[in-house]
């Protein structure tokens, strides 16, 4: 049990409240896949529908 005793010692100091880099980019990619995401398939926004992706498929 001695080894618990002082475990806030053992943390770095210079990382200690500094994201990683890959769950930064996770982050902002999530983001931006969001926005993405909503401007694509919001029909106020682009006029997409479903209804009308299937028409267009119908016709073909």
């Amino acid at each position: 049990m001695k080894y618990f005793q002082n475990i806030h010692d053992m943390d770095r100091k210079d990382t200690q409240h500094k994201l990683p880099a890959g769950w930064l980019l996770l982050f902002v990619g999530l983001i931006v896949f969001v926005g993405y995401y909503i401007a694509a398939f919001t029909p106020g926004i682009s006029g997409w529908t479903q209804a009308g992706e299937y028409e267009q498929s119908m016709k073909k």
